[in-house]
């Protein structure tokens, strides 16, 4: 991956990386990656999409990354950033590419709580995109959203908003191993293969317990992405495809992807394709799962 650094518009410098095919481009996707892990994680995928002949980009979300590690902001947003900041982090590294590579079909992808900012981006900026794709999303959060922002609330308040939360990242993740039998590690959840769990907790840049305004930020969010009238804004020839595996938990066993299908069905969009990896975890992009999903994904753009 080549290095690019590129600064913001309210003065933050995010890393990103990207790579190009040996051949003419045939399009762009833009990978935006989840909660308490890295772009570096993508390394192959981004390896395998650039092979198949697109522009691959994608970055470190704020607080996450070398450069968080280094300025002691793992797992930590900064002051005064929103949710809808992280959109427009999207939108301007996005557009940075596009100077550089003009006229692509734009593809935007994102996993997990990259999902969740991506789904907000089709609310805000659908029309800039030819299509997005979303991985290990969720449904509607329901009570538990409410009930984590008044707690993450209470703990800014108590600890400071820029404390690590064990008590909050316990409650968001604390319960996704129950459903496997005898889980070896808490991060079983993840994946089914034991060596990219394996890698993951030996990862420095992942796995990082966040602050509480990062939870603040994210069940703020959350709120923003499940507002029926949020999704009327966006476009209805927009091409949609979201994907998870049947034991994952943070899509509620795969019953999220479709939950989240059905609220741009119910706001008018014609496209929107929801698909199932039998007896995959979370990280379906990781691992021996990797290769079937990106199969499926470079298929369903080829259709595009």
């Amino acid at each position: 991956m080549k290095e690019q650094l590129l600064t913001m518009s309210d003065g933050v410098i995010l890393d990103s990386y990207f790579m190009e095919p040996s051949g003419t481009p045939r399009g762009h996707i833009h990978l935006v990656h989840g909660m308490a892990e890295h772009i570096g994680r993508y390394e192959a995928v981004m390896n395998d999409l650039a092979r198949a002949g697109y522009i691959v980009t994608g970055y470190n979300q704020r607080g996450h990354g070398q450069r968080a590690l280094d300025h002691d902001q793992l797992g930590d947003f900064g002051d005064g950033v929103t949710f809808d900041r992280l959109v427009e982090d999207v939108r301007e590294v996005m557009n940075a590419y596009k100077v550089e590579y003009p006229n692509l079909p734009r593809i935007l992808f994102g996993h997990s709580m990259g999902s969740f900012v991506v789904r907000r981006f089709s609310q805000k900026y659908g029309a800039e995109i030819d299509a997005l794709i979303c991985s290990g999303t969720a449904g509607k959060p329901g009570l538990s959203r409410v009930g984590g922002s008044l707690l993450a609330s209470i703990l800014s308040l108590k600890d400071g908003p820029h404390a690590p939360s064990e008590v909050l990242d316990t409650i968001g993740f604390g319960g996704y191993n129950k459903t496997i039998s005898n889980p070896e590690t808490k991060f079983d959840w993840l994946s089914t293969d034991r060596q990219t769990v394996r890698d993951y907790i030996e990862d420095p840049l992942s796995g990082t317990v966040s602050t509480n305004s990062f939870f603040q930020v994210l069940f703020d969010g959350l709120k923003l992405i499940s507002t029926t009238s949020a999704y009327e804004s966006v476009p209805k020839k927009l091409p949609i495809l979201l994907f998870a595996g049947t034991e994952d938990p943070v899509g509620n066993m795969g019953s999220g992807i479709f939950e989240a299908a059905g609220m741009y069905k119910d706001a008018g969009v014609e496209n929107v394709t929801a698909y199932l990896f039998e007896g995959v975890r979370h990280e379906s992009l990781q691992g021996p799962s990797r290769e079937p999903v990106l199969k499926m994904m470079k298929q369903w753009v080829e259709k595009l």
